[in-house]
């Protein structure tokens, strides 16, 4: 009996085992944690399915928490990281400089097949140690900003189309102000465009303001940069054809486009997850241009906790999302553009959503910049951010707030 007693305690602590440890009866348990609604949480479970196909042996559980960002930093403190998790550029800064990434070098190397020409130029730069050049994450999306527009509402109109209007050579900011006041109909609640005020980025550099000069120097107090963001908060302000701030607080802009209460939106390729459910024509077109042409690019990677317990299963899943079957599919789910320019300039990008007919390559239009990504990101971003927040409601100029950001910059450049 004793013996019987003991073998059965002897199992139970080495079930216990395996399951404090994620391995369950022959499975190991990993973690991705990821930021969207539950239309993105759906296609990436569809990704995982795939993943599955191949390791069926490893059991990926989701995190998608409503406070990504503190979340994730509690959780590593707490040595409990999930093992994948996005990771935006700006943020990658803070936390590789903290440790807290894992180094992917050592698996890039041994993998013959990973191939970093394959990715668009400058994408994996933004998640390179800046000494080493070694890679501590892998993009597993970017996306440049277009116009998303409602092609009923400009065939009602006797309007040409934002694409028709581009090759024309007529979409200037003037063109763009113009077709949105003819869209707008207050009495009706429509406006020409919906945008979202902390999209201003896509503006500076259309008017010549070349704000990121270098990894310790950024500018924003010039003549430019305000011009730039002047206009963007007149849409709303003066001219009132985009939705003020009380009105993107109420509902948000993106709902706005897709409730049919905005002729146009203007955002990244990921709002195609949400909008392919539409019941009304919409396509997409090149940003409107000033002084340039210019698209911002928003771009996310896929890192692994230094601390993770299951690196190489991590690794794993790391790989094939990012790999060309995976990027095939984030294609297909109109989740944003592939990393991989092998996918991205197919027809698995390009012919992607055929039932939709939506102009895809738009997206890839080359008048953006390459990633600069400079010291303390967040905290600069997050001190514009702030300053601008009188600026969207009139109560300053844009002159009179970037000079307030431009101080504020200078103090957070200074420290190391």
């Amino acid at each position: 009996m004793r013996r019987v007693f003991s073998i059965s305690v002897l199992l139970m602590v080495m079930l216990g085992i395996l399951f404090c440890s994620g391995t369950i009866i022959g499975k190991t348990k990993i973690t991705l944690m990821m930021w969207g609604g539950a239309v993105e949480e759906k296609e990436v479970r569809n990704y995982i399915a795939a993943f599955n196909k191949l390791y069926p042996d490893i059991e990926v559980e989701i995190i998608r928490p409503a406070d990504y960002w503190p979340k994730l930093m509690s959780m590593m403190a707490a040595g409990t990281p999930p093992d994948v998790f996005y990771m935006g550029f700006p943020e990658f800064v803070e936390y590789h400089a903290k440790g807290l990434l894992l180094d992917l070098q050592p698996y890039i190397d041994k993998d013959p097949t990973f191939n970093e020409d394959d990715f668009f130029p400058g994408l994996l730069d933004a998640f390179k140690d800046p000494k080493t050049g070694h890679i501590y994450g892998i993009p597993k999306d970017w996306s440049t900003y277009v116009v998303y527009y409602n092609k009923e509402m400009f065939e009602k109109a006797g309007l040409p189309t934002p694409n028709e209007l581009f090759g024309y050579g007529k979409w200037s900011w003037k063109d763009f102000l113009e077709v949105a006041k003819k869209l707008t109909d207050h009495e009706k609640g429509i406006y020409g465009v919906a945008v979202d005020a902390g999209r201003w980025k896509i503006m500076p550099p259309q008017a010549g303001a070349d704000w990121v000069q270098g990894v310790d120097k950024v500018i924003v107090d010039t003549p430019e940069f305000a011009e730039a963001i002047q206009f963007y908060a007149d849409l709303w302000l003066k001219y009132r054809v985009a939705p003020d701030m009380t009105e993107q607080a109420e509902e948000s802009p993106a709902d706005r486009f897709a409730h049919q209460k905005a002729a146009m939106y203007i955002c990244g390729r990921w709002m195609t997850m949400k909008f392919k459910k539409l019941d009304f024509e919409w396509d997409i077109a090149p940003l409107p241009y000033y002084k340039h042409m210019y698209t911002w690019v928003d771009l996310v990677a896929y890192c692994i906790a230094k601390d993770s317990k299951h690196p190489d299963e991590a690794w794993k899943l790391v790989r094939f999302l990012t790999g060309v079957e995976g990027q095939k599919l984030v294609a297909q789910a109109g989740h944003a553009i592939p990393a991989r320019m092998s996918v991205a300039y197919s027809s698995a990008f390009l012919n992607a959503l055929p039932e939709l007919g939506i102009h895809n390559a738009v997206h890839l239009i080359p008048y953006y910049k390459r990633i600069t990504v400079f010291k303390h990101w967040g905290e600069i971003w997050t001190a514009i951010n702030r300053a601008l927040e009188p600026v969207w409601m009139g109560e300053k100029t844009a002159a009179e707030a970037l000079k307030e950001a431009q101080k504020e910059i200078n103090k957070i450049m200074m420290r190391e």
